[in-house]
C-alpha cells in the first residue's frame, strides 16, 4: 500500500497528542490535588508508552500494532474485573474503536 488510509493518520496523530497530554499531567504535580505516587506514575506512564507504541504500529500499518491494543484492552478489561472500578461506554469506546479500525485495515497492513 503506497498510501496510508485517512482513519488510520487521524488516529496516529490525536494519539500522539494525547500521549503528550498525559505524559505532561504525570510529571507534574500542578494539576493533582493528591499527587500519584511514584509507582503510579511509573505504571501511568508504561500505560501510555505501550499504548503509543500500539498507535505507531497502527499508524506504520502494522498488525502487531493491532495485536498490541489489544492485548492491552484485555488487561484492562481483566483488571476491572478484579478491581471494578470506572467502568463506562466513554472509557471503553476508545480501544474499542481502534481494534475496530484494526479490523477493517487489517488486510492492508503487513
Amino acid at each position: 500500500m503506497s498510501q496510508r488510509p485517512f482513519p488510520i493518520t487521524a488516529v496516529g496523530v490525536i494519539g500522539a497528542i494525547a500521549a503528550l497530554v498525559a505524559i505532561a499531567l504525570l510529571v507534574t504535580n500542578a494539576p493533582w490535588i493528591v499527587p500519584p505516587t511514584t509507582a503510579q506514575r511509573a505504571v501511568g506512564l508504561g500505560a501510555v508508552a505501550a499504548t503509543a507504541s500500539g498507535l505507531y504500529g497502527m499508524w506504520r500499518m502494522r498488525r502487531w500494532g493491532v495485536i498490541l491494543i489489544a492485548l492491552l484492552f484485555g488487561g484492562r478489561v481483566i483488571y476491572g474485573l478484579v478491581r471494578p472500578g470506572n467502568w463506562g461506554l466513554v472509557a471503553m469506546s476508545g480501544p474499542v474503536l481502534l481494534l475496530l479500525l484494526g479490523a477493517i485495515y487489517w488486510r492492508e497492513m503487513t
